[in-house]
């Protein structure tokens, strides 16, 4: 095995959002853009080859540091969720708050919903935002009916309920209240198998990625999950093994890498039999490495859990497995961004996949385009391209 990584494959599905490969790689180009200036690189990026039915984005980025002397090319495979997404944005509200309603009531009863409150309450907040802000409009609905019904009598109540659309319709837009709504619904319909959308396209990219790894000699995959898409790239990896149960000896080092992950949200919750299998799938396979990259000030993950250990599972008898560690967003972007930021979590969330604007060793960009293996990088907590010089 190399000392450096001179050619690597990266496989990318991220949150629940209806992003494009377009609109994707727009912003990643961006990215890379202040990775290079932080770090004084060269990045060259291909433009954008769709492929898989219009399902996966791929670009090559070629980095390169003159002064270190080593160079690095990536293939960037990114699957697009936008149809899925989008479909489930275009059911009738009803239907939208029906199924979610549903959601919100089979993790409460089921008791998963009080695990995430027990293990990361602020994930639990997260959990529960959509129905507060329900009940918000449902109140205010409630006052505007209140206050009509003298003048209007029993008319008021088509007030209230003109009252309670038009907040979902424009303030749950504006608050993210809608768009969660559907991904509850839709976490809840993929843990239960509800989603054959879903398992079809998740199948179609295990193929491409089983497919892309053979034969090209690279010196490592990551297959690299964050937030909703660590649920999923997990479901993908396990794909990947049953396709192809040599799939992780196609390079020296293959390495499934989650980041700000709600997979738990699954783990936990008694119907997500078939995730909890995929996962000793994984456990079961000698060679594939999975590092879990968790953040304190980020809401929407399980900070300081091993997925393995909260959902019962027998661990690797001879390592860790995942490789849990957590970073600070703080230490990773200069005070005035970290300022402009830090309210926002969302924003936050986003960190794990957006350049820094510091050195710290943890950098989406250093794990994607850098010289380092990811186990070393990690392992080391190497700042940079490469290790400081006397380091081991």
């Amino acid at each position: 095995m190399t000392q450096t990584v001179r050619k690597r494959a990266v496989f990318f599905i991220g949150g629940y959002e209806p992003k494009t490969p377009k609109a994707f790689f727009y912003r990643l180009f961006k990215q890379v853009s202040r990775f290079d200036k932080l770090w004084g690189y060269h990045s060259d990026v291909s433009s954008v080859e769709v492929i898989q039915d219009n399902e996966v984005g791929v670009v090559t980025i070629s980095t390169s540091a003159v002064q270190e002397q080593w160079s690095t090319t990536t293939d960037f495979n990114f699957l697009c969720l936008d149809k899925i997404v989008l479909r489930d944005f275009a059911r009738p509200m009803p239907m939208r708050l029906f199924y979610y309603l549903r959601a919100f009531a089979d993790f409460l009863s089921s008791g998963a919903a009080f695990r995430f409150f027990s293990k990361a309450w602020r994930f639990g907040l997260y959990f529960v935002y959509p129905f507060l802000m329900l009940t918000m409009f449902a109140v205010v609905a409630y006052i505007f009916a209140h206050l009509t019904f003298h003048s209007l009598g029993l008319a008021s109540g088509l007030v209230g309920m003109l009252t309670f659309v038009l907040a979902l319709l424009v303030v749950g837009e504006r608050l993210s209240t809608n768009h969660l709504m559907d991904l509850w619904s839709f976490s809840l319909d993929f843990l239960r198998g509800r989603r054959t959308d879903a398992d079809a396209i998740l199948q179609r990219f295990g193929e491409t990625v089983v497919a892309k790894t053979k034969g090209e000699n690279y010196d490592e995959v990551i297959l690299i999950g964050h937030s909703t898409g660590g649920l999923l790239m997990i479901d993908v990896a396990a794909r990947c093994l049953s396709i192809d149960k040599e799939f992780t000896g196609s390079a020296p080092k293959v390495v499934l890498l989650t980041l700000g992950s709600t997979a738990l949200k699954a783990g936990y919750h008694p119907a997500g039999k078939i995730f909890r299998e995929s996962v000793e799938q994984l456990i079961k396979d000698d060679k594939l490495a999975w590092v879990e990259i968790q953040c304190l000030t980020d809401a929407i993950n399980f900070y300081k859990t091993d997925p393995v250990e909260e959902m019962g599972l027998e661990p690797k008898p001879d390592r860790a497995f995942p490789i849990v560690r957590s970073i600070k967003v703080r230490d990773m972007l200069r005070p005035d961004t970290y300022a402009r930021i830090k309210r926002n979590f969302f924003r936050v969330h986003y960190q794990y996949v957006c350049a820094n604007t510091k050195p710290y060793w943890y950098d989406f960009f250093q794990v994607c385009c850098g010289p380092t293996f990811l186990s070393a990088r990690v392992e080391g907590r190497i700042v940079g391209g490469l290790p400081a010089e006397g380091a081991r």
